[in-house]
């Protein structure tokens, strides 16, 4: 696995691999973006060419491209291996089967279900299905580029070909594809009798489906029998439907570039808004826009157009995800559909593909949609009617984050209410809000242990000061109390010392070190980046290098430290840096003080030895005394 991980690294840079995901932007030597992993509104994620790692200074996270892809993607350390060594073209040995790893097993039965789903448009029902895709508007290539497929009117044919294929009855059923019978006499196939959408993360891999009844006579003996006309993969280990959206695997990179997203209902509306020229779009398959969506999204826009369908569910379904999204500081806009023959945008394209990409091009911000919504209608002379108007535009105006926008559309109300603003703004706020239920959902970020190293942000700070220039504090250094520093920096700092003073006792820059590693004797500005990379190294024992998971083996806190030296520092002058060095000692030093005077204080009052007390009341005025010193400084 060494052996891989290394070759990986080798292939891939840790700039094409994130700028997959995010929307990076030059700065300097770094590159930066908004972090994927909380929200923000300046971009604190830095990622550096040089180092080849990543660094969030708002949350902490950070590592190398295998933690990155753990991180965005929620995998495991062998399914990140998995999915890098894929996009750098590099074979893995098979992993022993008794061992694979559960999930990468759920998404190869997938895989082999669109499969046989796929083929069996060659049958004679299947081919009644694909005429009925084509009646709707859609190509053939548009069917083969979404994968799109059917499943027969068999209760069984799915499962046999599965454990035909070595996958067990357990197995399918926990890949969502097959249902145990009540009697317990095995299991039948979930999708019958259906065209089948395959269902794709990020990377492309089918994690699930949605099965949609393809015939008019076909949905009325299904309203009849009580079956949906749309059923969907439930949830399983590989398929959250609250975190994944229809589309986005193609859509991501057009979203990006446009710096835009459309959100539509329907698997259908996805596939004919692509084949139109509309390809950052995406869809909800369904199901409630949720915290999770919006957060996948929020990698890579904050722009937001929504069209859901124009009947009341579809009304209602908008205006709950635009009151989400909102409270998760998106810009949204509205597409509306004008054309009483098209209830959707894939009704639209079949009727005419270049309406549909003028309706949104022609999108309005949520505010001015629902204000001309309430206008609709309005009597200027009846009391009730004004309320009206201000209980409809009320939930989106209290979710609004810009003041001056808010300020904006209260003024047009006022003006065309003929009301006073500081009127409306009352009401306003004490309308009810039938959206607040919508948006309580927290968005969770993960800040366990394992990924994120405990800051110390005045000792991170000091760390990255002195990594600007290790040079310009060789003199300093051996001075510090390790007390004022958190354990790695004072480790750090140390090794700084250590380093300088073989420097001066040694003429060879490198030494031999135990197990054929080398280490530095001598550091200056131009080297420092060996030093990162010897001191990353010694914290590793040879027999354990790279076989865990990188981000446990590897501490890379010295290396965002020194990417904080690039972002914080790189226009400070020697003299500016002395002073900000002379600084943070005190600080340091006065919040060590404040510690230690604050445990004497504990222990004074927890005692009853009279010489004791007398003893720390002693030590407790040297501190006060020092402190007042520091302030003075």
């Amino acid at each position: 696995m060494e052996d891989n991980v290394s070759k990986i690294k080798d292939r891939l840079d840790v700039v094409d691999v994130i700028s997959g995901y995010l929307k990076l932007q030059k700065a300097g030597m770094n590159f930066k973006a908004r972090c994927p992993f909380h929200n923000e509104k300046t971009p604190s994620f830095v990622v550096s060419p040089e180092r080849q790692v990543w660094h969030c200074f708002g949350c902490s996270k950070g590592g190398d491209i295998f933690s990155f892809i753990q991180d965005i993607e929620g995998v495991e350390f062998t399914e990140a291996l998995r999915i890098l060594a894929a996009k750098a073209g590099i074979e893995l040995e098979s992993f022993n089967p008794a061992v694979q790893d559960d999930k990468a097993r759920l998404c190869e039965i997938c895989e082999a279900a669109t499969k046989f789903f796929e083929k069996q448009f060659l049958s004679s029902i299947g081919k009644q299905a694909l005429e009925y895709l084509k009646d709707r508007g859609v190509t053939d290539s548009t069917i083969q580029e979404f994968r799109l497929g059917f499943a027969p009117n068999d209760w069984n044919a799915l499962g046999t070909f599965l454990k035909n294929c070595g996958y067990s009855e357990s197995e399918i059923v926990d890949a969502g594809l097959a249902i145990k019978r009540n009697d317990g006499s095995g299991i039948y196939d979930r999708f019958r009798s259906r065209i089948t959408f395959p269902i794709f993360d990020l990377n492309g891999q089918v994690v699930g489906f949605t099965g949609r009844i393809f015939a008019e006579s076909s949905e009325a003996l299904a309203k009849e029998e009580g079956q949906a006309k749309y059923i969907n993969t439930p949830q399983t280990r590989i398929y959250d439907k609250g975190r994944i959206l229809y589309g986005l695997n193609k859509a991501k990179m057009d979203i990006k570039q446009a710096d835009q997203c459309v959100l539509v209902e329907g698997n259908m509306d996805v596939l004919m808004s692509y084949q139109a020229g509309v390809k950052n779009v995406v869809a909800s398959s369904g199901t409630a826009l949720t915290p999770g969506h919006l957060t996948l999204l929020h990698r890579y826009t904050t722009n937001l157009d929504f069209c859901f369908d124009t009947d009341q569910a579809g009304a209602m379904a908008t205006r709950r995800g635009i009151g989400l999204a909102l409270s998760q500081s998106f810009n949204i806009k509205v597409i509306e559909i004008n054309d009483k023959e098209c209830k959707d945008p894939a009704d639209l394209v079949k009727k005419n593909a270049e309406s549909w990409s003028g309706a949104v091009s022609q999108a309005k911000p949520v505010l001015e949609f629902y204000f001309n919504k309430a206008k609709a209608g309005f009597d200027p002379t009846s009391v009730n009617s004004k309320k009206s108007v201000i209980s409809a535009l009320a939930p989106f105006l209290k979710r609004l984050n810009s003041q001056v926008e808010k300020a904006h559309w209260l003024s047009q109300l006022a003006f065309f209410l003929r009301v006073k603003e500081e009127a409306i703004e009352a009401d306003v706020g004490a309308a009810k809000d039938d959206l607040e239920a919508y948006d309580r959902e927290p968005v969770l970020v993960d800040v366990s242990p394992k990924s994120v190293v405990a800051s110390d942000l005045l000792s991170e700070t000091f760390l990255s000061l002195v990594m600007k220039n290790p040079l310009l504090f060789k003199n300093n250094l051996k001075d510090i109390n390790p007390d004022l520093l958190d354990p790695y920096t004072a480790e750090a700092i140390a090794k700084l010392t250590a380093t300088f003073e073989r420097s001066e006792r040694s003429s060879n820059p490198m030494e031999q070190w135990p197990h054929g590693r080398r280490r530095m004797t001598a550091i200056n500005s131009d080297n420092i980046a060996d030093f990162l990379k010897d001191f990353r190294e010694s914290e590793q024992s040879p027999d354990r290098k790279a076989i865990e998971d990188p981000r446990q083996s590897r501490d890379y806190k010295l290396e965002f430290a020194y990417l904080k030296s690039q972002e914080f520092w790189k226009d400070s002058k020697d003299e500016e840096l002395k002073i900000e060095f002379n600084n943070l000692i005190s600080k340091l030093e006065e919040r060590y003080l404040r510690t230690k005077l604050e445990k004497i204080g504990f222990e004074m009052r927890a005692g009853d030895d009279k010489e004791k007390n007398l003893a720390l009341a002693v030590e407790a005025n040297k501190i006060l005394n020092r402190l007042g010193e520091i302030q003075k400084t």
